[in-house]
């Protein structure tokens, strides 16, 4: 591989690593809102059903945000693998091991490098967009929870 490839992998590595800090902050708001399904369920208080949906919204949110952090982070180290061999990098050695793994459909094998890039570059803005849904549906939820009162 020519060094502006392995540059674009060592780069799109760096790039989907921050999807550690998306994650880190994702995860307190998915508890909580896990926690809280809970707690009401127990102690028998009833929620308004607009809060519950909300709620609901920021746990489903979260776990959909757990999901992209789990593909972004195996595409961060592998781009990552990837780039810091010594010899060029063997896509389709990877893509090879990938299909038997069932990770990757047959149909994506042999792409270059730049669309493997954009793929996981989409996986990581999915990732942050399920983080915005769950802040704006803590938002909401703290504006119903203050107009019930």
């Amino acid at each position: 591989m020519t060094d502006p490839g392995r540059t674009l992998l060592v780069c799109a590595a760096a790039l989907l690593e921050q999807g550690r800090t998306v994650d880190r902050l994702s995860r307190p708001l998915t508890a909580a809102a896990l926690i809280a399904i809970l707690f009401s369920q127990a102690i028998g208080t009833r929620l308004p059903w607009m809060l519950v949906g909300v709620v609901v919204l920021v746990a489903v949110a979260g776990l959909v945000e757990a999901y992209f952090a789990i593909r972004v982070g195996f595409d961060a180290a592998l781009f990552r693998h990837l780039a810091s061999a010594s010899e060029p990098p063997d896509f389709a050695g990877t893509d090879a091991a990938l299909t038997r793994l069932g990770v990757l459909p047959a149909a994506t094998r042999d792409r270059p490098a730049e669309a493997r890039v954009a793929g996981a570059r989409r996986l990581f803005r999915l990732q942050m967009l399920s983080l915005v849904a769950q802040v704006l549906s803590v938002l909401a939820g703290g504006c119903i929870a203050r107009s019930w009162r």
